[in-house]
């Protein structure tokens, strides 16, 4: 009474830690359990059928008392001891270390009892026999060697043991039984004798084949799986050393799998953003991938992703179909890079051209303006000395002075902007700069609705000109408090930040709760003599920038009309010193 469950051979060893590959050993182990479970399901199920069928048999015939005979008491025996075996074999499987052995001494119980219950029906003319090629079938899908030829050479030899030694009576008879093992004539004892022999060597022989097949296919199994273990495994280590992002999507656009660059670009988590929809990340992606169409390709496009921390990254994308094995489109693979770095640097990059052919020519006109300007000036100066000057030509005469006055703080301020001063560097604390910046604004706005925090770091060093950096502190600030002309907050930030190749840097971010700038504005913000406030030259944030420029860092702003404009200023961070006393600052003068 058995059953069999196909096992994949193999050597021992542990599992492969790559994807998709593994030792046959652990598979066999598994399979095996598997195997002895069924085992003992079928021998529950063959021993509850038999049971029902000589009760059923019992009542149709109306002798429900031989029910109670001795016979039927030994049959009764043996189903209650195969009740029993499988009960225990229940109970020692958790524990089981060895399944092939555990399963080998079940097969060899049932053997016994199989050759008792032969015994007790007849011997070599018992209906029973059947029962023995089922074990060899069961230890031939086992795959385990030569165990099919064992089991066929033990099935032989018990069967025609206990049909001979019965029909010797050697073997006592079973009390009750009703077909006893002599009543055979000696040619139809050799009939049946021959007849079961070349079925359970038939059985053998194809238990040996079918053993052999499914050790070869398993086999086979094996080594296809760690080859497709192997593949798997470059897949995976391939995109995941993908510096650039790659997702796979439905056509419907919901994520099915997503690599670590991805996850980072786009400020997702790779274990909750598969499912959902990658259209809420990107979300010029639904044009894009409408314009390719359900089996099209995008070579190459530009689109926006938003971070959940609501900042924007600029992506290079590409989109190419993807399919199964048989051809058929089921979804898209996404691939692209993060632009935001490069698209930030190219417009730095003209913009510093752009400003730097402004300051060459705009250095030559101020040169050329100064000198008639200081001619001007003179003369006025002269004519107001002289006696016969009235009230009316006097008061001329000052208006004159005046806007000669400011006519040359502008080209003052010109010049800055051409030829910013080259004072000598100095180590210079940026927070403790940011703070009497803000002190020095307090003083000055202290009548007004504005009110100004700073949030600095300590430790935030950099090289500079002491000279330009509260200049470019002073001016940014200015301007936030020229955006909130009905009040409101100035926020100045300095902390540092580690970039890439160990390189660190200290951020400067002043940001203020004003009126924002328009997308347009934002291109030309730099620009001299580009303002948008009335009675402005233009020239502080060119200044700014140019000033940013020459201490090799970069500015960035971010804004919107209606929320505000944040200015974030990158300083390379001055190398660390030990035992350094830090440069006196500057006295603060608003401009």
């Amino acid at each position: 009474m058995t059953e069999a469950a196909s096992l994949s051979p193999g050597g021992g060893g542990a599992l492969d830690d790559r994807p998709g590959k593994m030792d046959a050993a652990p598979r066999v182990q598994r399979d095996a359990l598997r195997t002895v479970t069924y085992l003992m399901l079928f021998r529950v199920g063959l021993a509850t059928t038999l049971l029902a069928t000589v009760v059923v048999v019992a009542l149709l015939q109306d002798s429900a008392e031989s029910l109670g005979r001795p016979f039927a008491r030994v049959a009764f025996g043996l189903l209650a001891a195969t009740y029993l075996a499988t009960l225990v074999y229940a109970l020692a499987l958790p524990g089981v270390r060895d399944p092939m052995r555990f399963a080998a001494g079940q097969i060899t119980v049932d053997l016994a009892i199989i050759t008792v219950l032969v015994h007790a029906t007849g011997g070599a003319q018992s209906a029973f026999t059947f029962l023995y090629p089922v074990d060899i079938v069961a230890v031939a899908l086992l795959s385990r060697k030569n165990g099919a030829a064992y089991v066929a050479a033990a099935s032989a030899l018990m069967f025609l043991t206990v049909s001979l030694l019965g029909y010797a009576h050697v073997l006592p008879p079973v009390p009750g039984q009703s077909i006893l093992p002599w009543e055979l004539a000696p040619t139809e004892l050799l009939y049946r004798l021959l007849l079961n022999l070349a079925g359970v060597a038939s059985v053998g022989a194809l238990g040996i084949s079918l053993s052999s097949q499914s050790r070869q296919a398993s086999e086979r199994l094996v080594r296809h799986q760690q080859i497709a273990g192997d593949l798997a495994s470059l897949h995976e280590n391939t995109i995941r050393c993908l510096s650039s992002g790659l997702v796979t999507a439905t056509l419907e656009g919901t994520i099915t799998s997503i690599n670590e660059a991805a996850c980072e670009i786009l400020g997702m988590n790779q274990f909750v953003a598969q499912g959902q929809p990658l259209a809420s990340r990107i979300p010029g992606l639904a044009a894009v991938l409408a314009e390719a169409g359900p089996v099209g390709s995008v070579r190459r496009h530009e689109v926006d992703a938003i971070r959940p921390d609501g900042n924007a990254r600029r992506l290079g994308i590409s989109v190419a179909p993807l399919t199964d094995h048989t051809g058929k489109v089921v979804g898209r693979v996404i691939h692209f890079q993060d632009l935001t770095e490069l698209r930030r640097m190219q417009i730095a990059v003209e913009r510093s051209q752009r400003l730097a052919g402004i300051g060459r020519l705009a250095a030559g006109i101020a040169h050329e303006i100064r000198n008639p300007l200081a001619s001007i000036s003179g003369s006025v100066e002269v004519l107001r000395t002289l006696p016969a000057v009235d009230s009316e030509s006097r008061q001329l005469i000052d208006i004159a002075v005046r806007e000669v006055d400011r006519l040359n703080r502008l080209i003052t301020d010109l010049l800055d902007y051409a030829r910013p001063r080259t004072d000598d560097k100095q180590r210079l604390n940026l927070g403790e700069l940011a703070q009497e910046i803000a002190l020095a604004f307090e003083q000055e706005k202290r009548d007004t609705e504005i009110r100004i925090s700073v949030d600095a770091e300590p430790g935030a060093d950099i090289d500079a000109a002491a000279g330009q950096i509260p200049q470019v502190l002073w001016n940014l600030v200015r301007n936030a408090a020229q955006a909130m002309p009905s009040g409101g907050t100035i926020r100045v930030r300095v902390a540092g930040e580690e970039r890439s190749a160990g390189r660190r840097e200290i951020v400067l971010s002043v940001n203020d709760t004003g009126m924002g700038i328009s997308k347009e504005d934002l291109d030309r913000i730099f620009e001299p003599f580009f303002s948008t406030k009335s009675g402005g030259t233009g020239l502080g944030l060119a200044t700014v920038a140019r000033i940013v420029e020459d201490h090799k860092g970069t500015i960035d702003i971010v804004s919107a009309p209606g929320h505000g404009t944040t200015f974030n200023l990158r300083f390379p961070a001055a190398p660390p010193v030990e035992d350094t006393v830090a440069a006196p600052l500057p006295m603060v003068v608003g401009r």
